[in-house]
């Protein structure tokens, strides 16, 4: 038997999420989840977000949400000019012999007012080759930097949890970042780079659902074709599989489509909370007493809690005033200046998710906020927020379809629809999959779980292989 100076170093499984990161180890035997943060109420999960302060001291997980909650939520957003550069333009005068230089300041609009920083859904940001990363309080952080607080964080709880130093690890990634096949490289490559600033020297990576696909493997004991539905808070995974039942299995197809549960909260907003901000009302009108609509432009920045400070600016609250004075709807138009100025935005968005939640075991349930002119109570029924999501489940319908042709199979072909992540239990896409597939058995694997447990299983092999 070799020393245990010969034995490989523990690799771990990670599931670096939109929404949530997770981490597991597998010793042979069995599969033992890494506790990231002991004041969620799920500890195995870290909520993927970071706050970062004007100190530059960052917060992760439950903390970077109660932080932010805490000391940004309700205060004043204030915008001013910042001089963020000097242009020099050197131009031809009258005299040929001369020319004129002009030197100028260039402004950009900052809020002032701002005390931290709050990041969600970094993990989107691979998505884009054109974003790099993002200045907080004079000091920008590439992406890869900020990917890497978090898997650093993994890193370490890791080495305490195991008792060891951890540098190894297989990370999940989803079928396609994006839809180039370049960029999609450039994503993953990104991935690895973050994955080398937090301290690891020994990184792959295996796509999600056919992670998913060998965690319910371990559980199959009979030969059958299977679907895996991979529902996360980014993206939607397929992997469609034929196993023998022994152990054996081939990977027939896999499939991605760019939808995921941030998409729901959006739409939930767009359709069914964003009308009573104002979204639909008119703000004036015109000579013939025809009504002037609140510009699109201006109604888009509701639809992620991100950009909701950009009506703050000056530009955009002089056409909210305006409507506070001038609409038949004043009501909606102060509760917008509200949420824009004083910052209830990601406290908004919360209550969205909290009821999207509810909406998987009640058909129908209440949705209430209140902070200064914001006055909302209301009902949300299931089948609203079903007619919200319409374009989402679309791209749903569209995916399966993808899936099922690339493995040369039909629907009746399909002995089995495994499904997890957390937007696969909505009851819509739990009926859509039964629907599709009718002769197959629809069966949840852990929710959040199961991808990164089948992590787990692969990083064992590739050590020991």
């Amino acid at each position: 038997m070799p020393s245990a100076t010969n034995n490989p170093p523990p690799r771990i499984g990670i599931d670096f999420g939109t929404t949530h990161t997770s981490a597991a180890f597998y010793d042979g035997q069995s599969i033992r989840p890494i506790p990231l943060d002991a004041t969620n109420s799920s500890p195995n999960l870290l909520r993927s977000m970071i706050y970062i302060n004007r100190a530059q001291q960052s917060s992760l997980g439950v903390e970077a949400v109660k932080t932010f909650l805490e000391h940004d939520t309700g205060r004043e957003v204030i915008f001013e000019d910042k001089v963020v550069g000097v242009i020099t333009n050197t131009v031809a005068s009258l005299d040929a012999n001369e020319n004129v230089t002009i030197i100028y300041d260039t402004y950009i609009e900052d809020d002032v007012g701002i005390r931290g920083r709050l990041l969600q859904s970094i993990k989107t940001g691979l998505r884009s080759d054109s974003y790099t990363g993002t200045d907080i309080f004079g000091r920008f952080y590439t992406l890869q930097e900020l990917i890497a607080l978090i898997l650093r964080h993994v890193r370490m709880q890791a080495s305490a949890h195991l008792g060891q130093e951890i540098t190894h690890a297989t990370l999940g990634r989803p079928v396609h970042f994006c839809e180039d096949a370049q960029e999609d490289r450039r994503a993953q490559k990104r991935l690895r780079e973050a994955a080398v600033l937090a301290g690891f020297t020994d990184i792959d990576f295996v796509p999600e659902p056919v992670a998913a696909a060998a965690f319910y493997l371990k559980q199959v004991k009979q030969p059958e074709t299977a679907l895996i539905f991979d529902f996360g808070g980014g993206t939607l995974d397929f992997t469609i599989l034929q196993t023998d039942g022994r152990g054996g299995h081939e990977i027939l197809a896999t499939e991605g489509v760019l939808v995921g549960g941030d998409d729901l909260d959006s739409a939930i907003m767009r359709h069914l909370v964003a009308p009573h901000f104002g979204a639909d009302a008119p703000i004036d009108v015109n000579y013939d007493d025809r009504p002037m609509p609140f510009p699109p432009d201006l109604a888009s920045h509701l639809y992620q809690w991100q950009t909701i400070p950009n009506l703050s600016r000056p530009d955009a609250l002089k056409v909210i005033q305006r409507a506070i004075q001038y609409s038949p709807e004043p009501q909606k138009f102060r509760a917008l200046e509200t949420l824009a100025t004083r910052n209830h935005g990601f406290a908004l968005f919360e209550q969205i998710e909290q009821t999207k939640r509810r909406l998987t075991d009640d058909e129908e349930t209440p949705f209430i906020f209140r902070a200064e002119n914001i006055d909302l109570a209301l009902t949300i029924t299931r089948r609203n927020f079903h007619r919200a999501m319409i374009e989402e489940a679309s791209d749903v319908r569209q995916g399966l379809r993808r899936v099922i042709d690339s493995a040369n199979l039909k629907a009746g072909d399909i002995d089995a629809v495994v499904t997890t992540g957390g937007s696969s239990v909505i009851p819509f896409f739990q009926k859509m999959l039964t629907d599709r597939f009718p002769n197959a058995r629809l069966i949840p694997l852990d929710t959040f779980g199961g991808v990164t447990n089948g992590l787990a299983l692969h990083a064992s092999a590739t050590e020991n292989s």
